[in-house]
């Protein structure tokens, strides 16, 4: 199946559903989905998409495999998981995830010849009661959210911190139309010079009071100033004013998991990638 704006409905639609019943645990966040299509212009061909559905009509399961990693990506209902054999029979898949703790997962995973383990990606979550005071900047830095005038500086701070990186203006205009990318929820510190020099993108889930750090980034010549950290308690503010009292992050390298439990989160469970 190729990618539809229905496919990433239902898989929108799925993600806010395990957000109720798993909280934390929920191996998907509506933003997660949102950036990982939406980035990716001009590679949809690359991309085959299973949808399963209950009785009622909706998604009670999907699977994405990537092409060009040999990736397969999933997300299954708790009620639904005697399809994770259906899901994980995919010949061309070389990898998938599962939570480290999830046994059942593991186990299915074992069945189909995932058996390597590869890297973990570990998940941060932390409260948001209250709004967090952004520190003070240096002189002449400012916070600030992202207009629609800022493309341009948008995607060139982001293709800085990810070289290589193929994020395009293009490819970024999709994101912001994309729902629930929010511009009031673009953080960035802008240096004197007009450049951003950190930034953190915040995708709402408004429904589930959750606001999503993805991604996150300090250009390398700003690094070493806690700007990465200031930025990201702005972020957590202007979460706090848009309603949402909980935040979560991903990481996988330490000194960004560091980074964010200087600013209050603590980690809650870990992905880790099986490779056959």
């Amino acid at each position: 199946m190729r990618f539809t704006p229905e496919i990433i409905k239902g898989m929108q639609q799925l993600a806010l559903e395990q957000r109720r019943r798993l909280g934390p645990r929920a191996p998907w966040h509506v933003g997660d989905i949102a950036w990982e299509l939406r980035q990716h212009e001009g590679r949809e061909a690359e991309w085959t998409f299973r949808l399963w559905h209950g009785r009622d009509g909706r998604v009670v399961a999907w699977s994405w495999l990537k092409a060009d990693r040999g990736l397969l990506e999933f997300d299954v209902h708790p009620e639904h998981r005697h399809l994770l054999d259906e899901i994980l029979d995919a010949p061309d898949a070389k990898a998938a995830n599962a939570l480290t703790d999830d046994a059942e997962a593991r186990a299915a995973l074992g069945r189909h010849g995932f058996t390597e383990p590869g890297w973990a990606l570990h998940f941060n979550h932390r409260d948001v009661s209250e709004a967090p005071t952004p520190p003070r900047l240096p002189d002449g830095f400012r916070y600030r959210t992202v207009a629609p005038g800022d493309l341009a500086e948008r995607v060139a701070v982001h293709r800085d911190v990810w070289a290589p990186s193929r994020v395009t203006e293009s490819s970024y205009r999709n994101v912001m139309a994309a729902w629930p990318y929010r511009g009031s929820l673009d953080c960035v510190v802008e240096a004197p010079d007009g450049r951003f020099a950190a930034y953190v993108l915040v995708w709402p889930d408004d429904e589930n009071g959750v606001g999503l750090f993805e991604p996150v980034g300090t250009r390398p010549e700003f690094r070493r100033r806690g700007l990465g950290a200031a930025v990201c308690t702005f972020g957590l503010q202007r979460l706090h004013e848009e309603g949402m009292r909980h935040a979560a992050v991903g990481c996988d390298a330490e000194p960004a998991c560091a980074l964010y439990e200087s600013i209050g989160f603590r980690r809650s469970w870990t992905i880790t990638s099986y490779g056959r």
